[in-house]
């Protein structure tokens, strides 16, 4: 063990918006989040430039945030193949044939998933 302050001390002067919104407030600091805020925020655009700012789901070399847990894994339940010579695939009106796939994953794997408030100390997100 270290003798590294608690959180209670390393927190005790940090700002908080514990409550400023109300008891049943659940979106905390993006209640800031305005429509004039968007449309500022769209103002700032100069190219429509796309990009990506998740992370690979399964990415074989693993979770670099939390080394050691396992990759995700995609497991495809549905394909075309179960509706051939009557491999039981579900019966649907006119035909109907869909591809099914189920994703085994920590929840914080990816940032497509991450919450704002998952994190809690002393009782409060």
């Amino acid at each position: 063990m270290t003798d590294a302050p608690s959180m209670n001390e390393l927190l005790k002067d940090a700002p908080t918006n514990w409550g400023k919104w109300g008891p049943d407030d659940e979106v905390g600091a993006l209640n800031y989040l305005t429509p004039g805020e968007v449309m500022r925020g769209i103002g700032s655009v100069r190219t429509g430039r796309v990009f990506t700012l998740q992370r690979m789901i399964g990415d074989p070399k693993g979770d670099p945030v939390w080394p050691g847990r396992t990759p995700a894994v995609r497991t495809q339940i549905l394909d075309e193949s179960n509706w051939y010579d009557g491999a039981g695939g579900p019966e649907y009106p006119g035909g109907l044939h869909y591809a099914d796939d189920k994703l085994d994953a920590f929840l914080q794997g990816s940032t497509q998933y991450d919450a704002l408030g998952h994190l809690w100390y002393d009782g409060k997100i």
